[in-house]
């Protein structure tokens, strides 16, 4: 099965430009990982599930095989794992003694493992890489070129047996005509190696600096509910929300508030049944706007700034 193409507008959550588009095509074409990045909130992990939707992948449809990175996560752990603590436990255990001699009864594919094992299309996502050891990438990437991995752990006399009972045996190799489609995403936490960084095809997410772009993705993020937000209600929220984010961008805010908080916040409207021209006339006030930040530091900051915006007002 070939992979479709993905334009960045088939989803009903979510919205990217073709320039984006492109880059998750030529990906596709290529075989390459993608890396995934841009500020907190500005849809990383949701243009994997929006390319699986798109092309009618996952089960169900739109759903990736994810994992979260952790800090002491190594590349096998996306892969496989050995339990050997349940294997130690058994091997104590009479009635479990014979099964304990082998290693094999204790491995289990993991995500990238199964994905790479099955060789049906699918979106594997691969989130905050960032997070690991600086090892991590550069293991991974010797997965993804060889498109293959063997399981250390189980010894050779063991892989008929595996087989037979598993379905797979030591060594773990792909279809390399058929390969599921790697989103990874990074917030930047730490520079990745340069040899990772060529092997994969780039893409910054940034935040959409046009109305018509906020409008398609607000109506499309409420769904069945769309109806209920009018033109004039979702463009004075994006321009006041643009006033927001510009300032707290301006005073160097830790988490600028992005799609995510735009999203959330206009959620917080309609809930209080906040109208366009409430917000037209809260000229000096946004309504609710402790929802657009996510540290004490950033709602103090953004204070300050609107009580010298009110101290300004009464001395003119």
């Amino acid at each position: 099965m070939a992979y479709g193409t993905f334009t960045g507008t088939g989803s009903p959550f979510y919205e990217v430009d073709s320039n984006v588009a492109d880059i998750v095509n030529f990906a596709i074409q290529l075989g390459r990982p993608l890396l995934v990045e841009g500020e907190p909130g500005s849809g990383k992990t949701s243009l994997a599930r929006a390319i699986a939707y798109e092309l009618a992948l996952g089960d169900p449809v739109g759903t990736p095989i994810a994992t979260t990175v952790k800090s002491t996560f190594q590349a096998k752990d996306l892969l496989y794992r050995f339990n050997a603590l349940r294997r130690l436990q058994e091997v104590q255990d009479p009635t479990r003694r014979d099964q304990a001699r082998y290693v094999y009864p204790y491995i289990t594919l993991q995500p990238l493992g199964e994905a790479i094992r099955s060789g049906r299309p699918n979106v594997v996502l691969i989130d905050e890489i960032d997070k690991a050891d600086i090892d991590f990438p550069n293991d991974l990437l010797e997965v993804l070129g060889s498109f293959g991995f063997d399981i250390d752990e189980m010894p050779a006399e063991e892989d008929v047996p595996s087989l037979a009972a598993q379905g797979f045996g030591r060594r773990i190799q792909g279809n390399p005509h058929q390969r599921p489609i790697v989103v990874i995403t990074s917030n930047r936490e730490k520079q990745l190696p340069e040899p990772f960084l060529r092997r994969c095809l780039y893409i910054e997410l940034k935040f959409p600096d046009d109305r018509k772009t906020l409008t398609t993705i607000l109506r499309k993020n409420f769904g069945d509910d769309a109806g209920t937000l009018t033109d004039r209600l979702l463009h004075t929220a994006i321009d006041r929300f643009a006033a927001v984010r510009s300032a707290a961008l301006q005073s160097g805010a830790q988490k600028p508030p992005a799609t995510s908080e735009l999203i959330d916040w206009v959620r917080v409207l309609t809930h209080t049944k906040t109208t366009a021209e409430q917000l037209e006339a809260a000229a000096g006030e946004v309504p609710y706007w402790r929802v657009l930040f996510k540290t004490k530091q950033d709602i103090d900051a953004h204070e300050r700034l609107q009580s010298a915006g009110a101290t300004d007002s009464r001395a003119v």
